[in-house]
Formats: C-alpha cells, sequence, structure tokens
C-alpha cells in the first residue's frame, strides 16, 4: 500500500515534472515542440493547447468527470449523489474553459481561425483585470487550506462530515511538489532557457501551465479518494498517511472490469 503511494504521490508527479521540464527548456527545437508545438495556421494563444502539456490537463480533467459520473450512478444515497453532481459539473465547466468550449480543436480542423477574441469566462477582464486572475488568488488560498493545512491538522478535528472529505496527507506532499516544480519553472524561464535560435518558447508568460499540470493531477487522486469515502458511516474516519490503496479500490476494480 505504501509503495503504491509513493509512485502515486512522489514518483509519478516528479517523473512528469522532470520530464515536461527536461523537454520544454532542453534547448532543442523538436523537444520544446512536444510540449507546445507550433501550428503556423491557428493564431498564437491556440498553439499551446496541442502540446504535451495542455493534453495532460485534459486527461486530468476528463478523468475527474469520469470518477465523479461514475460516483452519480452507485452512491445510494441522495446527499451522495447530489454531492458527486455538484463536482461532476464544477470539473466539466472547468473542462471546457480550458478547451475554449472546443474553439481551437474547430480552427485546428478547419483551419480557419475564430473571429472570437475572447474564448472563455476567465480570459474576460473585469474592472481591468482578468478573471483568472481574481480566481487563482482564491483558489491558491483555498488549496493551501484544503490540500496542505487540513490534513496536517485533521486529528483535531471533530467535524465528521468535513473529517470523512478532508485530503490523505499524501496531499501535502504532492502539494509541495507542485509548488517547487512551479518555481523552479520560473527560476529557468528567468535564465531564458526557453529561448532556442532567438525564438522564445510560446510559454512566454503562462509558464505557470506546469503547475496547473501538477494541479489537476492531484484532483485527480482527490476524486479517486472521494468516490471511494463512505459518507454514510458513521466510523470517526480520518485520513492518515497510506490510508488509500488506490490498486484496491472499488473505482479501480470497476475500471479493470469495464476495460
Amino acid at each position: 500500500m505504501k509503495k503504491n503511494n509513493i509512485i502515486l504521490f512522489v514518483g509519478i508527479p516528479i517523473f512528469t515534472n522532470l520530464l515536461l521540464l527536461g523537454l520544454y527548456f532542453s534547448g532543442i527545437k523538436y523537444a520544446q515542440q512536444l510540449v507546445v508545438p507550433t501550428i503556423d495556421w491557428l493564431p498564437y494563444k491556440s498553439w499551446r493547447e496541442f502540446g504535451i502539456v495542455e493534453q495532460l490537463q485534459n486527461i486530468y480533467l476528463l478523468a475527474i468527470i469520469i470518477i465523479f459520473a461514475i460516483a452519480e450512478f452507485k452512491k445510494p444515497s441522495m446527499f451522495e449523489k447530489m454531492f458527486f453532481l455538484c463536482g461532476f459539473l464544477l470539473v466539466l465547466f472547468i473542462f471546457l474553459e480550458e478547451i475554449d468550449y472546443g474553439i481551437h480543436f474547430y480552427e485546428f480542423v478547419t483551419g480557419q481561425p475564430s473571429a472570437i477574441e475572447v474564448r472563455n469566462w476567465h480570459n474576460q477582464e473585469t474592472s481591468g483585470r482578468q478573471n483568472v486572475r481574481y480566481l487563482k488568488q482564491i483558489v491558491d488560498a483555498i488549496m493551501v487550506i484544503w490540500f496542505f493545512l487540513l490534513p496536517i491538522f485533521s486529528h483535531r478535528i471533530r467535524y465528521l462530515p468535513l473529517k470523512k472529505i478532508i485530503p490523505s496527507r499524501w496531499f501535502v506532499i504532492v502539494f509541495i511538489i507542485s509548488i517547487v516544480f512551479s518555481r523552479f519553472a520560473h527560476f529557468l524561464e528567468g535564465m531564458e532557457l526557453h529561448i532556442i535560435n532567438g525564438g522564445i518558447g510560446t510559454l512566454k508568460g503562462n509558464i505557470s501551465e506546469f503547475r496547473e499540470t501538477s494541479t489537476y493531477y492531484f484532483y485527480m487522486l482527490y476524486a479517486v479518494q472521494l468516490f471511494n469515502t463512505d459518507f454514510n458511516s458513521t466510523n470517526n474516519h480520518q485520513n492518515t498517511l497510506g490510508k488509500y490503496n488506490y490498486r484496491s479500490t472499488p473505482l479501480a476494480k470497476i475500471l479493470r472490469k469495464k476495460i
């Protein structure tokens, strides 16, 4: 169990970040193009949507949507169904925002640039600032509380409904990993290692995409934890290190049957 969690919460995040950063800052054009390609007939802002970074984000979000959809049908109580329905709708909204509601896929297939300038809500401006600027501050604060402080102090929490959904303490580790590699990505960009033969990497000004990929990954792990939480149990549930063996969970068994 502990070995599986080390792989999921430590090994995969570190390997993925090293791979993506290594490719992007390698100084090798073709390696960088795998992460964020240059597609001449598309608008500049759409290029990165077809690279490994953005596609990984889409995969993670789709996985969460599927997990919540399965939970919606599998969970017995109305409270659980409503809980996962709300999660499903929220993540679906995030996914549609990420893919610009399909606009860049339309451009890719047709070869015709869209006349729509602002393609999603988070890039719209409110009081002279993009909505994503306000949203990022709120989300960052929530993440520090939810994936760092609450797991650490979960033993002090007595309110059972909240205690049941507190992330495992493994999430503290993967959260720290995401922050460290995010800072490292900004450091490498500051060293101008993304510039190849005078050409600036297409993630210039959007280097936080690497952290976003890590964030969606541990959101996916958290979705699995929620799926395997017994909301109807009266046990004093407490997340601890090694609590979740994802390979033997009901969700994993369901997915294996589907495959």
